[in-house]
């Protein structure tokens, strides 16, 4: 059963922040930072960075999204670090990396943001799937 009753909030709070951090390694320019702005046609150079308000709703995005993969994982019964991978790779690449390539095709955008965006997505997802069931 799908609930939000039981659910490790420390786990969740903590995968969420996992997520974050590997995702703010992952876009620095030496990762996928610069090909990502070359594909999404951001110039660095033109503007301030990102806004605060931008961070701040990431990361309530990223507690959303371990919330789900807790309840999916508590739901299923996985609670071991091999189902927590196999829930986080999945989830990684059905839900974010196929959507990253989906809205590619219709933005016109080439494979490098599909890489990016979906690459991190994967990753992150594993990361959080794992943290939310293990530590159960």
């Amino acid at each position: 059963m799908l609930s939000l009753s039981g659910l490790n909030w420390l786990a969740i709070i903590v995968a969420a922040i996992a997520f974050f951090g590997l995702a703010a390694i992952w876009y620095q320019p030496k990762v996928m930072g610069t090909k990502w702005m070359e594909a999404a046609g951001v110039d660095p150079s033109s503007s301030d960075g990102p806004k605060p308000i931008f961070f701040v709703l990431t990361f309530v995005a990223y507690l959303v999204m371990a919330t789900v993969l807790a309840m999916i994982a508590r739901g299923t019964g996985a609670a071991t670090f091999g189902e927590g991978l196999v829930l986080g790779l999945l989830t990684g690449f059905a839900f974010v990396a196929l959507q990253a390539m989906v809205n590619a095709i219709y933005e016109g955008r080439g494979r490098w943001i599909v890489r990016a965006n979906g690459g991190i997505g994967i990753i992150g997802h594993t990361a959080m799937a794992v943290i939310v069931t293990v530590w159960a």
